[in-house]
């Protein structure tokens, strides 16, 4: 072994362990806030979201987004992942309730199943959830 190959093994034996404690810290998911409350909801689609709503998500549909938005006596809440390269994505709900001081919706984006025949041009899938109004904010995870 020569001297510079030496005075590299410590080094990049440290630069190794660092990279794979930044990603094992990256994976856990941030704790979620405690459930004080359920909270009675329903999912709308097509003409049921309204028409001013529907034209905020058209705007925003091809970056991810999070959007919340007041009609009459109703909350909308809305979350959008952005441009897909094909369709067959789905939005599963994981939690929403009321917590303290807000309202939390927790979500993930389902890909395509290996056996589902899918669209090859892009889909913008996003979830709107209707419920009352509430004051409190909304937060996203």
């Amino acid at each position: 072994m020569n001297k510079n190959s030496e005075k590299m093994h410590p080094f990049c034996s440290f630069i190794l362990i660092f990279s794979l404690v930044l990603t094992l810290c990256g994976c856990e998911k941030t704790k979620l806030p405690e459930k004080t409350g359920e909270i009675d909801y329903t999912i709308v689609t097509g003409s049921s979201v309204p028409e001013d709503l529907q034209s905020l998500i058209n705007d925003r549909k091809k970056e991810s987004f999070e959007l919340t938005f007041s009609e009459h006596s109703y909350l909308y809440i809305i979350k959008g992942y952005g441009k897909q390269k094909s369709g067959g994505y789905s939005i599963k709900i994981n939690n929403f309730y009321k917590a303290e001081d807000a309202l939390v919706l927790d979500t993930d984006l389902l890909g395509p199943k290996t056996e589902d025949t899918v669209q090859k041009k892009a889909s913008y899938p996003y979830i709107v959830l209707k419920t009352r109004f509430y004051e409190e904010p909304v937060i996203f995870y």
